[in-house]
């Protein structure tokens, strides 16, 4: 049995992660609030680290996440004023 892998699927999910995030981070900043926690996914090959610091690029750091931000399988992450 040969498994195969979609690059091009992971690539996407990967993005749809890093906009769901930006997303959370826009309704929590409307509620006034300035932190929220979001799951890590799994079984998809996405690092947490790597999800980190695409959505730190994405806002310009305004929403960040810190490496020691991550247990027990959830990244939370702050919103700067």
């Amino acid at each position: 049995m040969k498994i195969t892998i979609n690059k091009n699927q992971q690539r996407i999910n990967f993005k749809k992660h890093i906009w769901t995030i930006i997303e959370i981070a826009k309704q929590t900043a409307n509620k006034g609030m300035d932190g929220f926690n979001y799951t890590i996914p799994r079984n998809e090959g996405i690092s947490a680290y790597t999800l980190i610091d695409a959505v730190e690029k994405e806002t310009e750091h305004s929403v960040y996440g810190g490496y020691k931000c991550i247990s027990n399988g959830i990244i939370k992450f702050s919103i700067r004023d």
